[in-house]
């Protein structure tokens, strides 16, 4: 009785109007509503193949710009029959094939993503490639979103279609996998896609936080195929007949406006022979005896650099704050953990948002929403504990006296920040420094010159840290009336050229960092950026084709049997494939 509800599973806004899909008790239905009225429905169609007909079926969707629905969802009542499945708009629909299960095999739809030509979804799912046993891998997958279907082949099936491993695993002489992905958050301005990989339930709960670049996706796209010839045949790599394949299409001939794939090579090829690793081999984060549902992540401007901040939903319904690593070498840091409802009525959570434009969470719970703020620097209240918790978000404005971020502070020289270490949690006494020294002469030497300046010093002793405390956070001496002038650092290498072929551009840069300006010193001059032109006579290659067929010739005899040919060119070199007869 209670799966007999309408449970929304589709929430997409397109436009000014809302698309909804709900599992209608399992008789799914969806509507389209206008954004400034919700209650009034202006069309109602089946929801079928868009939704499942079970709330426990895990389904994704997107709506595009031009209004088609890609759904990757059960199709049947029992949900025997997955599919990726894409329907409305103006393109044929599309669906992967029936009863398949090298396509999908009893898939879980994590998420999906609209990019560049492509569509991706991103699933866990039984893998048939794996001959010992049952094995769960998580998958990569994409379509053309201009992909029509086949010509008496692969008729209303993807062309496109190809999935491939995604690996999140602790290294070792016997890696450590965690298999199973569990939610996705996708950085557009980077490229990046966070994941949660966990174990199976099955197994000793563990998860980890794997990332991924998109090139390394595509790249993985455009390698070799995996490929069994029967049932009793191994999986074999098999050369890629369409490397750096980009959705292009035929112009002319048959199979006009489908795509340049082989539709043969489209029903064999579709699982990738190599697998896609992540941005570093050890998993960003990682955690024993837990097993986290979702993640989101911010992307947080610092006084020096930009951080990276990962919020992730616990089994039993916490939110862990995650510093990812600075660069290859570092490791991530717990933040904190925030605990949305006392330990007595904890629940999961089921879904969890975020709103970069207003820096707030939103955490979805049985009945309630929760908004949680991603800025908390009112929370500490001096300096050592300003500091002393390593939160990107938060610095100590040495004017206003307080802990405030980067944008509440009133000079960006006077906001103090440390990013350097984990914090240590459950602190019980920190450190606090007594007060000032009077003012005495001191000297100051920047580089050639020699400057008096004014000193004073302090103590960390009111009270010193005890019982793991912090250390005081702070300079010992302070130094008044002194200046340093900026300096430039050296020029960074000049970057890739932005192509391959034909004219593009590289950039380099310097900060000026060496020293940094202090205490009203000059700024450096001049520019922090160059750029100029590359590859300005390397002409990009002439494309080759065929022409089309001309008319057929006077056949060789009139009468007892003879042969008719026609003719095509290759223009702009030799090497077309194929016969010119």
């Amino acid at each position: 009785q209670e799966e007999c509800q309408n449970y929304i599973r589709v929430l997409l806004v397109g436009g000014n109007h809302l698309f909804t899909c709900g599992t209608n008790a399992f008789t799914p239905i969806c509507t389209n509503r206008t954004l400034s009225n919700l209650t009034e429905i202006h069309d109602q169609i089946s929801g079928m193949a868009r939704c499942p007909y079970s709330p426990q079926h895990n389904s994704t969707a997107l709506l595009t710009s031009s209004g088609e629905l890609y759904a990757a969802t059960a199709m049947d009542f029992p949900g025997r029959d997955p599919a990726i499945y894409r329907s409305l708009g103006a393109l044929p629909p599309l669906r992967t094939a029936q009863y398949n299960s090298k396509w999908l095999n009893e898939p879980n739809f994590v998420s999906s993503y609209d990019i560049g030509n492509f569509t991706y979804f991103f699933f866990r799912e039984n893998a048939v490639e794996h001959d010992c046993g049952k094995t769960v891998f998580s998958r990569a997958a994409r379509v053309c979103k201009n992909d029509i279907g086949g010509k008496f082949v692969l008729e209303d099936t993807w062309t496109t279609f190809m999935k491939a491993r995604l690996n999140c695993s602790r290294p070792g002489e016997i890696p450590f996998y965690y298999n199973e992905l569990q939610s996705t958050f996708f950085l557009p301005e980077l490229d990046l896609i966070y994941g949660i990989f966990t174990t199976n339930v099955n197994s000793i709960a563990a998860s980890a936080v794997c990332v991924f670049n998109l090139s390394a996706i595509t790249q993985t796209f455009n390698g070799p195929f995996k490929y069994q010839e029967n049932s009793r045949s191994a999986w074999l790599p098999y050369t890629n007949p369409n490397p750096n394949f980009q959705c292009g299409t035929m112009d002319q001939g048959l199979y006009v406006n489908l795509t340049e794939r082989n539709l043969q090579d489209a029903q064999k090829f579709f699982l990738m022979h190599e697998v896609v690793q992540p941005v570093i081999p050890i998993p960003y984060f990682m955690e024993d005896n837990s097993r986290f549902s979702h993640v989101v992540v911010d992307v947080v401007q610092g006084k020096d650099m930009l951080f990276h901040i990962i919020y992730l939903a616990t089994d039993y319904g916490t939110i862990k704050k995650v510093l990812a690593p600075m660069n290859q070498t570092s490791s991530s840091c717990l933040l904190e953990e925030i605990e949305l409802l006392p330990k007595s009525q904890r629940e999961p959570i089921r879904s969890l948002q975020i709103l970069h434009s207003q820096s707030v969470l939103f955490v979805g719970l049985q009945e309630h929403v929760i908004k949680v703020p991603l800025k908390r620097c009112l929370f500490y209240k001096t300096y050592s504990a300003c500091i002393g918790s390593q939160d990107p978000y938060c610095g100590w404005d040495m004017v206003m006296k307080k802990c405030t971020t980067l944008e509440e502070s009133l000079s960006m020289s006077q906001w103090e920040q440390s990013i350097t270490v984990c914090p240590v949690r459950n602190l019980t006494v920190d450190g606090h420094f007594g007060t000032w020294s009077q003012w005495k002469p001191c000297t100051h030497t920047d580089g050639a010159s020699v400057g008096s300046c004014l000193c004073r010093t302090r103590v960390c002793d009111s009270p010193a840290p005890q019982c793991g405390g912090w250390l005081c956070e702070g300079p010992t001496m302070e130094i008044a009336n002194c200046s340093r002038n900026g300096g430039w650092t050296p020029w960074t290498s000049w970057s890739p050229c932005s192509t391959t072929c034909g004219i593009g551009f590289q950039v380099r840069q310097r900060s000026c960092s060496n020293p940094t300006p202090r205490h009203g010193g000059r700024v450096c001059v001049g520019q922090n950026r160059e750029e100029r032109y590359c590859n300005e006579h390397l002409l990009c290659p002439p494309h080759v084709f065929w022409t089309g067929w001309g008319p057929w010739e006077r056949c060789t005899a009139q009468c007892g049997g003879g042969i008719q040919a026609r003719r095509r060119t290759c223009e702009n070199g030799p090497d077309c494939p194929g016969c010119s007869v």
